[in-house]
């Protein structure tokens, strides 16, 4: 399982997600930087979300030091190598939620560099309260549902939506099953796999992701592997610019066991089950509003909540 994932971590390619849409010519892909954006509705349109991460430290960058300063983090410099490099061609549209000013920048540019393609900035609220924030927010989520019914000429159904959002349920719970046994047991289950293992859910359809969580869940609890007196630590604050794999490594090589981490916050973004009863885009807006983890990447309404989490 492992191995399978780590191919998919080092193809720059996106095979994976590539060998998906030419399996039908129906099918799209929309690619998102994922800190956070609501891939139920990307699901529900019958399309594939597709996590982009930047380009890591097996892409050389070369065109994109001519778009952004060389003090900017790599993610926007390295994002933009890989779309000039032809790597992202078969992507249909692109989602750029609001991490930072320089992402922010970045869907601007996208637009004018790739000017067929569906670009859009995907904001989030400031303010908490149900009949303002979230208001705002439902409308916000209905737009992108518009835009992706426009890009794939049918309607985006409650039902649909509704389905998704189960789905997304099964996968945040198969993903906190996989963080707290690691959290347990963390010489059962290294970091780098679980690194590995949430990467991969990045590339391939949430259904198959699934299974694959489910299968590593089942393997991981077998393993006979000896507890070492090792440090138990905490990774925190490399959500959005990604570590080396070897770096992952070399922390519990040397001694320590990570035995939780905010890497790809998109999977654990929201703490607790989406409703799949009522009208799903309220659902999903409430969800975001009141089960949402606080994160340098999103507005804290109360001062006293701030580092809390």
């Amino acid at each position: 399982i492992i191995a399978r994932c780590e191919a998919f971590y080092e193809d720059l390619d996106f095979t994976a997600a590539r060998q998906w849409k030419e399996a039908d010519p129906s099918r799209k892909v929309i690619a998102y930087m994922p800190v956070y954006v609501p891939r139920e509705i990307i699901h529900a349109a019958g399309m594939l979300p597709l996590g982009i991460m930047g380009g890591g430290d097996g892409l050389e960058v070369i065109h994109g030091d001519a778009f952004y300063q060389s003090y900017i983090c790599r993610i926007p410099r390295s994002t933009i190598e890989l779309g000039l490099s032809k790597r992202m061609d078969f992507v249909d549209g692109m989602l750029f939620p609001s991490i930072c000013d320089v992402i922010r920048n970045l869907s601007g540019m996208w637009k004018l560099m790739f000017p067929g393609k569906y670009v859009r900035y995907f904001d989030v609220p400031q303010n908490y309260r149900d009949n303002v924030g979230g208001n705002y927010y439902t409308n916000e989520l209905n737009e992108l549902r518009e835009g992706l019914e426009h890009l794939s000429g049918r309607k985006i159904t409650d039902e649909a939506l509704r389905a998704s959002i189960a789905v997304y349920n099964e996968n945040r719970k198969l993903v906190q099953d996989v963080y707290g046994l690691r959290s347990r047991e963390p010489w059962k289950v290294p970091s780098a796999d679980v690194y590995l293992l949430m990467r991969a859910g990045l590339v391939l359809p949430v259904e198959e992701h699934n299974q694959m969580l489910k299968d590593y869940l089942a393997a991981a609890v077998k393993v006979e592997a000896q507890k070492r007196d090792n440090c138990r630590v905490i990774i925190n604050g490399s959500f959005c610019e990604q570590p080396p794999l070897n770096l992952i490594k070399s922390i519990e090589l040397s001694g320590c066991y990570i035995v939780d981490d905010d890497y790809m916050i998109v999977h654990r973004f929201l703490r607790n089950e989406v409703s799949t009863a009522g009208d799903p885009m309220q659902n999903l807006s409430l969800a975001f509003l009141h089960e949402s983890i606080s994160t340098a990447a999103k507005y804290d309404d109360k001062e006293e909540d701030k580092g809390k989490y």
